[in-house]
Formats: structure tokens, sequence, C-alpha cells
């Protein structure tokens, strides 16, 4: 091919490069007998177009056109039939100038054709049949690599996470894999290799197609048969024990991919650059979410500093956490002397109203206004930028006047009747102030018979005073510097005043001028409508009965001063917590024994936990009850599934725990009552690393005979290999507890069996991995109780499971119906490891089987205890109010007798589309609780105040009678509350102050868009959250997440299971407060990923800091201006995220909202008469 030749499609130069142009690397460089790839015919085409040839010294390339000079854009146009806004950002009236052709870009396909094409070319790369250059990678797609010679391959670039392929044969049967999880995150390939069953993505059919391409090329007939001349393509032919890691990349700034595979799954393991704060390798294997930075596949890309002895004096599973916080009861008691205080409490007057003496008539506002608009419509700026005109110099249009009134009364709508002499007035604009005058009148109608003062609102202004009127834009401006700037009131008055004094529009004192626009601002923002759409996600919208499947709940510490707060108007109903024991929701029934169990999952791996008598004395009885296994009987009997599951937590934790008289390892000696401990390893111990083999175990009485691992094989039955087996339930591995009561002296010390899943041939990663997956088991089902683990979750398939083991079958059979726990990482990783074991061990799959049947009851068994102990109230609370909706709560509340208080109505007048939001605003603010979108559906469930008080007048009492009486009462309060709720039930202390008041609490949906608040008048509480979301959903969420979610579970169970059960409610812990946290895995949001793995569980935190750098402005503000500026803070940030998903760009604070907001956020105008709908 000729550059001078007549054909000018092609040009070349004798280096392969066309001048001008660099160097691009080929889709498929590789393109005679070996060019294997299923590409669609315009991808060969480009192919053949950047074919460098088999020197590589020719390159075919296309002909550019070439560049010429920028040209500038004509100006726009602008005229009076200019669109110079739009909601989508474009603008019109803009001429067209000449476009430059744009340069050809490869086209980056996603398709399974072309990825499979990739793939194909990287398996032939990874079996030796095509040289690595020649792979395919495309220039601006993704890029394969193969890994262990074609077992695996990686796939990375393209702007998609990466992932790994691979493929493994199980029982005569080719399964294609990926760990990408899928788009929502809830598919676990692990299970999916276990039991042979492919990934349902997109990637897995690319691989299998590329192996069927593979096999086509060198003459197989099936994958399978591909597999049996190339083993290296079948990782089933890897042992589970193996380790494998291998470099996919690595850029300049340390950063770095690396493709890891154990237990015949592989991932994908980023490195953080250098600079960064994370100075670990993160796993993006979603089971390891929880732990990405401590997980098998992380510590083979960097071993840990300390190495793996002891798994660093924690917990497998655990980090560094700092100690929590002293526990404190979930309710705390109510002083006497501020219940009687806040009872007597009145609301304040309004600032203009004090100064007379009288008190407020309107909640609102100081006397009957105009509803507003949130933002200016068309008609309200043009009528502004008219009085601005004005100002500079014009004359009056024909439709403006300088004597201002009300053509219309505002409270019944009558024409206005004679007025008198108005006053002189200064209407202040954003070009300066204009004079005109105010007048009132008295409404001709006997019935009103009220004074009309002026408002504006039909004018587009607003009068603050009779001396004093403003256009509504100019108060925009001061109020939206605010919410932007994140400043107050006072710092954008202040800027908004020096700007007019500088330009010669204000001429008042400076200092007045700042206060007269601060008060101004104020008492306009009271006047603004905000629409519930506002408060609306579109996306997370569910169904009228769950409006939002999923919610995050959050308090923040952004509270006023107690001195300006005032008593809330709620609609209430008693409906006390009923105090029934976790140790009924436990498989150990005995509290001492549950910590005992914690502190030895919290030691480290070789270390001895030492235990007092008390607690040795304890162990005993839970140590004997793995020596019988219970007779089969009726598991619908509470007391049989008590016994059994008692039985099978023993008969497990002799399986893997040793109980001896004297320590196993030199640095032993911890007490369960202390803190675990630190200090370092024997040096004469040598250090692990992941490539080498665990050390001898140290010397200890004599225990069963180690395990052996079985023999490496080529077969089918690499399938077992490695696995635990051999492992014996019901206490035989400790000894004779089987057949006679242990002495207390030889239950002082304990310790793991080392060697119990696997022996010393495994490395010390693999180890710590398999450890860290018993420790989470036992954590979750013998550690801590067992409520709501399995909610939301398929109890029919779970029962059958259960049942199935419990019948003791074997795992062909059970693993056929395991697909309801899959995604259950407290579950499935340990049914995953023991099957073998279970399968020699009958008494072992048994007591798996028990545990889970007695955690699937134990919902409904709460219940029923907790209908044994309610009161009439309760009861009748829930049959009111079992199924509602806001029709049925308005009439109930219609005919509740009015309360003490002055129940002041809305000051405001607004269109009929907007009436009722008008009430509701008033109702938020005597409330405190702001959810627009959501109306309230039932009573505030309570505890009964009067109860509270006596317990708190009891305590007062008991306190005089010992001489050491605070600390004597403190602790006998406490032993109560342990005795009726359990010694571990979770407890958290809020923070509480004695000047503020605790805060808020917003409830976002997991998109980010806030769906309201509740300001607290005592400090935060779980219960304040199970009342919030029981008032106003129908059915609760279905998730619900929460910094102290364990605590809410506990509160919810204990006042309102039925509520709990018919929502099929789960509890979890947001996932940037559960690293901090030390309850029950159940909480752990990463261990459910079908139910949480697409949600932002961090959502409220990204919330608050929108709100942290207001928090001085609105601390200094009285209790009704504070629900009122966070109601106008939290919808200005919705309607930017909503402006954002509209126009799918990440900034439009330089866009116009008011066009946004009127064109697809409300449907109708607040000002009377207005033309611009």
């Amino acid at each position: 091919m000729d550059a001078g030749s007549g054909d000018e499609r092609f040009a070349h130069s004798s280096c392969g490069v066309a001048k001008g142009e660099e160097h691009h690397e080929p889709f498929v460089a590789y393109l005679a007998d070996e060019a294997l790839g299923v590409y669609l015919p315009e991808e060969l085409l480009e192919a053949l177009l950047d074919y460098h040839g088999d020197d590589g010294d020719v390159r075919a390339l296309p002909l550019r056109v070439a560049k010429r000079g920028r040209q500038e854009a004509p100006a726009r146009r602008r005229g009076d039939d200019a669109e110079d806004h739009h909601p989508d950002g474009g603008r019109s009236g803009a001429a067209a100038g000449p476009r430059r052709a744009p340069r050809r870009r490869p086209v980056v396909d996603t398709s399974i054709s072309t990825l499979s094409g990739q793939l194909q070319d990287a398996l032939l790369v990874g079996i030796g049949l095509l040289h690595e250059e020649f792979r395919a990678t495309g220039t601006t797609g993704s890029v394969t690599r193969p890994l262990c010679g074609g077992r695996a391959v990686c796939v990375f670039g393209g702007g998609g996470s990466p992932f790994v392929v691979w493929s493994a044969t199980k029982k005569g049967v080719a399964g294609f894999f990926c760990s990408c999880g899928t788009d929502a995150m809830d598919e676990n390939v692990g299970a999916r290799v276990r039991t042979g069953e492919s990934s349902t993505c997109q990637h897995a059919a690319a691989h299998a197609l590329a192996l069927k391409g593979v096999a086509a090329h060198v003459g197989c007939e099936s994958v399978l048969a591909l597999f049996q001349r190339f083993p290296a393509l079948d990782d089933a032919h890897a042992r589970a024990v193996d380790v494998h890691c291998e470099e996919i990349s690595s850029l300049y700034d340390g950063s770095a991919m690396h493709g890891v595979g154990h237990n015949r799954i592989w991932c994908v393991v980023k490195t953080p650059a250098r600079k960064t704060r994370k100075v670990r390798p993160v796993c993006q294997h979603v089971p390891c979410r929880t732990r990405d930075s401590h997980c098998i596949h992380s510590c083979v890309v960097k071993p840990p500093v300390d190495g793996y002895r002891g798994f660093d004096g924690q917990a497998p599973n655990k980090e560094d956490n700092d100690d929590e916080p002293l526990d404190a009861p979930e309710d705390p008691v109510i002083d006497t002397g501020t219940a009687a205080d806040a009872s007597t409490r009145e609301r304040p007057a309004a600032p203009s109203a004090r100064k007379k003496g009288k008190e407020r008539e309107y909640i609102d506002t100081d006397y009957l206004r105009r509803a507003r608009n949130l933002l200016p419509c068309w008609g309200e700026s043009a009528a502004c930028r008219d009085w601005d005109s004005v100002a500079r110099g014009a004359d009056l249009l024909p439709y403006m006047t300088a004597d201002l009134y009300e053509p219309h009364c505002i409270s019944c709508g009558t024409e206005a009747g004679p007025r008198g002499d108005g006053i002189s007035a200064t209407l202040h604009t954003l070009s300066g102030p204009v004079g005109v005058r105010v007048a009132e009148w008295v409404c001709p109608n006997l019935a009103c018979g009220k004074t009309v003062a002026f408002d504006g609102s039909e004018q587009g202004l607003f009068c603050f005073s009779k001396q004093a009127v403003y256009t509504r834009t100019f108060l925009d401006v001061i109020l939206f510097t605010l919410i932007t700037t994140k400043s107050s009131i006072s710092a954008a008055a202040s800027a908004s005043a020096f700007q007019l004094h500088t330009s010669g529009a204000l001429y008042a004192d400076d200092a007045q001028s700042r206060q007269e626009l601060s008060k101004a601002t104020d008492q306009y923002s009271r006047t603004l409508i905000v629409p519930r759409q506002l408060f609306r996600c579109t996306d997370c919208f569910f169904c009228s009965q769950t409006p939002y499947a999923a919610v995050v709940a959050d308090g923040q510490t952004i509270g006023i001063f107690k001195d300006q707060s005032i008593p809330f108007e709620k609609a209430t109903a008693n409906v006390p917590t009923i105090p029934i024991s976790v140790d009924k929701a436990s498989a150990v029934p005995t509290a001492k024994v549950r910590k005992c169990v914690r502190e030895r999952l919290k030691a480290g791996f070789a270390t001895d936990v030492k235990f007092n008598k008390a607690e040795q004395l304890a162990l005993r009885k839970f140590v004997a009850l793995g020596s019988v296994a219970p007779p089969d009987g009726d598991h619908d009997d509470a007391g049989h599934r008590a016994s059994c599951a008692a039985w099978a937590a023993s008969c497990l934790f002799n399986s893997f725990f040793r109980m001896t008289s004297e320590p196993q390892h030199e640095d032993s000696g911890s007490s369960a009552s202390d803190a675990p401990p630190t200090s370092p390893p024997s040096p004469g111990e040598p250090p692990f690393t992941p490539n080498s083999p665990s050390p001898p175990p140290p010397s200890r009485p004599p225990s069963p005979p180690p395990f052996s691992p079985l023999p490496t094989t080529t077969s089918a039955d690499t399938a077992n290999v490695c696995r635990p087996t051999g492992l014996r339930g019901g206490g035989t591995a400790n000894g004779d507890y089987e057949r006679t009561a242990a002495p207390v002296s030889a239950l002082k010390y304990c310790s793991v069996i080392s060697d119990a899943v696997g022996g010393d041939s495994l490395l010390p990663v693999v180890r710590r991995e398999r450890w860290s997956i018993l420790f989470n088991f036992f954590s979750a089902f013998v550690a801590e109780p067992v409520i709501g683990i399995f909610a939301g979750c398929p109890v029919a398939a779970l029962t059958e499971l259960a049942k199935a083991l419990i019948a003791c079958k074997k795992s062909e059979e059970w693993l056929k119906i395991t697909k309801c726990i899959q995604s259950l990482h407290v579950v499935w990783p340990a049914l995953d490891l023991l099957a073998e074991s279970m399968d020699e061990d009958v008494e072992m799959c048994r007591a798996v089987g028990e545990l889970l049947l007695f955690s699937v009851h134990t919902d409904l068994h709460m219940e029923d205890l907790w209908r044994g102990a309610m009161n009439a109230e309760s009861l009748l609370y829930e049959a009111a109010w079992t199924d509602t909706d806001a029709d049925k709560f308005k009439a109930w509340l219609a005919q509740q007798p009015a309360g003490p208080g002055p129940h002041l109505p809305s000051g405001l007048r607004s269109a009929a589309a907007s009436t009722e939001r008008a009430a509701d605003q008033a109702t938020e603010i005597r409330s405190g609780v702001v959810m627009p979108d959501l109306d309230q559906v039932r009573p505030h469930p309570r505890d009964d105040v009067a109860a509270a008080v006596a317990r708190a007048a009891k305590a007062k009492a008991q306190t005089a009678k010992r001489p050491n009486a605070k600390k004597t009462s403190k602790r006998k309060r406490q032993q109560e509350e342990n005795g009726r709720l359990g010694d571990d039930d979770c407890r958290h202390a809020f923070v509480t102050h004695s000047v503020f008041t605790p805060g808020v609490v917003s409830y976002i949906c997991p998109c980010g868009v806030l769906l309201g608040f509740e300001v607290l008048e005592t400090a935060e509480s779980p219960a304040g959250i199970v009342a919030a979301l029981g008032a106003r959903f129908p059915r609760l969420p279905k998730t619900v997440y929460f910094d102290t979610a364990c605590q809410s579970a506990r509160n919810a169970t204990r006042r309102m299971p039925w509520l709990v059960r018919l929502s099929d409610t789960a509890w979890a812990l947001d996932r940037f407060h559960a690293v901090q946290h030390k309850c029950s895995p159940l909480y752990d949001a990463n261990n459910y990923p079908t139910r949480s793995g697409m949600h932002r569980t961090s959502a409220a935190e990204n919330r608050h800091s929108l709100n942290k750098p207001l928090k001085a402005h609105l601390t200094y503000l009285a209790q009704d201006r504070f629900i009122v500026q966070m109601r106008l803070i939290g919808a200005i940030n919705n309607m930017l995220i909503m402006y954002r998903g509209c126009v799918n760009r990440a900034d439009v604070r330089h866009r116009p909202l008011p066009a946004f907001f009127h064109s697809r956020l409300t449907m109708h105008c607040e000002r009377l008469g207005c033309w611009c709908r």
C-alpha cells in the first residue's frame, strides 16, 4: 500500500505510525491463523486497519482530516424570545457554528461477544498458543490478563470494576464463575463453586463462549475435552488449601492490583497508592467487605506486620477497637424536676409581639399572612424586576402603584373596603429604595371584621413592618446566601447590608439595617411553603404500606439552648417496654457463659483465657451439656428447642475449644474479666510468613489424634482435599466430659484445639482464615442472642435445611437446598468449611441444624413471651393500629379531647392546593417531627411518663436509707436491670448536655434524600427510632440502619414485636459505625449482601457533613426558628440531589434552581392571580 497511489484512504510512514499521530496498541495484533476471537464485523475491520504486519514495521491507518484552527464561537443572541434557562442546562438562541470533524476513537464495546473474544485470546496466551504481546487488549477498552496459566482470567479497565472469571468441573459438568457478584452484589460465588452452579452474570457467559472458541480452535469436541487436554484451565484441580497470588498491574505511585485464589475462589485485591491513608490492600470479594483489609486475600498480598502468630493477640476477624463507653440502660429514667418543669413551661411570644406584651396568636407567623412559593416563579421575578427598574429611575408601570394595600381580606377573601391614609414606608429592592405608602383597612364583612394589614404576596413583595417593605428577591438572596455558604442569617444579612451600603441602596445605620434584615429574613422564611415532593425519593419509594424498603437513621448533636425549648405537642399512646430477658433468645441460656465465650473469641489464637471461680462453675454445667445428645422430639415445643440448642452449643464448643487446668502457651494467663493480653509473642517462636508452614503446637495434655490432610489428587476427589474432617462432637474432643462432670479446677483455662480445622501443614494464613470463619459463626449463634438473625429470610426453606441437618443427611443432599443461606455470610462459610466433617460426625451435623432451627423460631418465641407479659394498653394498641392509614389516624385524632397547651393554629393562608401543607407545617413546629411526605398513621408509642416518674421517686427514696446513697442506688438499679434484661444486653451511653438540647435524628433513604427529621427533647434513644418509624410507616421498612441498631432491635422486640413480624424488618449497623461495635455479627450489613449490598448505609453521615457548618448558626435560634431553618436547609439540599439526578451532572449549584423547581417539583403557584402558569 503506497501513500502516493490513487487510494488516499490510507497513509503510512516508515516507522509504522502516521505522521502527527500517536501509536495506539492494536485491538487484535496477530491476525493470521491465530486470530481466534469472536469479533463483530466492525471490530474485525478496525483490527485489519490497525494491523502491524509480521515484522511490525508496517501499519495501516485511515487518513485523518487535517486539524483546523480553533474558531471562536459567535456571540449568543439575547432577546426577549431567548430562553435563558433550562432544567437540562441547554441554551436556546445560540447560532450553530461550524463543527470540526471529531477524531475517530475506538469503540469500547462491553457486549458478551466482544468480551468473549478478549477472554479467548487471554486463554490462548495462558496455555502458550498465543504470544503475550498479541493478546486482545484494545486501545481504550478492557484489558485481560491470564492467571496461573489460564486457570483464571482477570479483566480490568474500560471504566468498570475489575473482576476475575474462571471455570471448574464438578461431577463431569463444567461451571463458569465470576467474582463480580452481579451488579446487585447479592451472589455468593463461593456457594456456586461449592454446588457447581455457574454464575449468572454476563462475564461468566462470555467466559463460557471463550472456552468453546478455544476448544473449537484446538480441535476439541467440548469444553470438558479441552480441560482433559489442558488441565491447567480447570480450577477443580487446585487444592482448596492452596493460595495463589499473581500481580496484575502496578503503577509508579505504588498502587497495584493482584489476583488471589483460595479455596477455588478468585478475587481482585487492590493496593492503594503510597500517599493514601489506607496502607493495607483492599479485597474486592463481596463476603470480605467487613474485613476487606484483614481477610486472607489481603494478607496474602501484604502479610501483617507482626506475622500470623496468635492472630495478633485478637480474634481473627476483629480490628483494633477502642473501649466502648460505659453501658447505660436503653430507657433512661426521667428526672422528676425536669418533668415537672417541662409541663409548666409556656410557649414564648414572638419578638415583635413580646414588645407589646402579647402572646403569640399563630404558630408560625406574627399575624395572618399569605403563603409564598419556596422559590420565586417567573411572575414574581418579573414583578421584582419592575420595582428594581423604578428604583433606578424608571416610571411606574400601569399595573403598579405607590399606594400598597391588600386587595382582598386574607381571612375571608372579601374585597377591600374603605381605607385610611397610608403610612410612608420604604420599599427596599436590589437596586435601591423606593418611597411608597402602606395602608391597612377593616374587613367590611360583619362576620369577619378583622383589620387587614398589607402583606405584599400578590405584588411579589414582603411587608416586614409599616415602615419597611422588601421585594422577595431581595430576601431570597439573603436566605440562599445563608444556605449555600453555610453561614448564619446574621452573617448573610451583614454581607448584604455592606453591599447595599456601598452601592447606596441602603442609607440607614449599619447595625440597625443588619438587624432589620435578619429579622425580616426570618419572618419571610416562615411564609414559604415547602412542598412534600421535596422530601420524597421517587427511586426508592416502595409502596403505600411500606413507603421505603430501607431507611438510614442517625442522630446529630445540633441542638438549641434548653431555656429556648418548649414541650412538643404529639399524639401519643402508652406502649411500655416489656422487660423480657435475652436469655430466652440465646442458645446458651446463661449470660455468664456467653461472656466467657466472647472472651475466648476476642483473645488471640495462641492465648489461653483464664476464668475465675464463678465463671468456672458456670462453664462446668455448660461443658457437661454436650455429653449426651437429647432425644429426638417435637421441635414445635419451645422447651425442647431450648434444650437441644444448649446441647448443640456445648457440643460445638467442645469440638473446637479445650478446657484445661494449666495454660498451654507461655504468654497465657488472661482473665475473662480483664482485657485481652497485648504482650508480644515469645521470642523463641519464628515469625510466620504466608509461604511457611505453621509451627508445631506446644506440649499439652493428651488429646484426640490430630487431623491429617488427604493426599493430593487430580481426579474428582479433589473436591474434598484438605477439608476439615474427623471432628468429634458431643464433647469427646475434651476428654472424658461425656462420662463424668469435670472438676472445677480443670476449667480454669480455655484454649483452641489447633488441629481442629487442619493440621500443621496448612499455611498460617489459611489457618487464620478458617478460624476466622468459625469465630464468626460462634459469635453469631453461641455467644450472642439470635433475635432477628434470619429476619426477612425464607422461613420455610430455612426450616427444611435445619431439619435435613438434624436428620444427619449427607452434604450432597442438603447442599441442594442451601440457596436460602448462600448469601448469608453468618451461616454459609461455616457450613462450607464443615461440610465434610459433618458427613463423618453426625452429632456435629445435628448440632448445627439445632442451632439453625432454634434461631428460626426465636422471633416468634419472643413474641409469645411478650404477649404473656404485656398489659392491656399494649393489647389495645395492637388491635387498633395493626392495619392503618393516614385517614384512619386523622379520624381518631379528631375524636381526641384537646390537651393542655395553647394549640396555636397556622397563620398562613395559601392556595387551595397547599392548604393541607400549610397546616402540616404548623403541626411540624408544634410536634418537632418534620416528615412532609410521610403522613402519621399511628400515635407515637411511648412509655408511661407517670411510671418513669414513680421509678425515679422510688430510687430517690432508696438513696436516703444508706450512707453511700448515690453509689449504692446506681449499683442496685444496674443489678435490677441486668436481672430483668440480661447481663450482656446491648447498651450504649448516649451523649447528654446540661445546656443544649440533644439534637435531631435524621431519616434518609439510601440514595441520600432526606425523608424527614425529629427534634429530640431527651437524649437520643433507640426507643425514639422505633416510635418515629412506627408512627409514620404502616409497615416498618424492610431494613433499618442505625448506629445502635442492636439496641433498637431489642426495643422493638420488647414493645411492638407484632409490627416487626408483619413487616419482616431487619436491623443493621451502618458501615461507618459497624467497626466500632462488638455486638453480634447479625447486625453487620455486609453479612447480608442480598438486602444491603447496594445500600449507602452511611448516607446520614454525608448529610451531617452538610449540616455541621451550620451548627453555630442553628444553635442560637429559638425552637420554632430552628425547625423552620432545618426544614428549608433539608429541602434545598434534596432539591440539589434531585437536580443532579435529572441532568446527570455532579455539580448544579451554578444552574437556576427556580426553573427546575417550578417545572419539575410543583404544579401550582401560591401567588394569587399570577400569570406564570
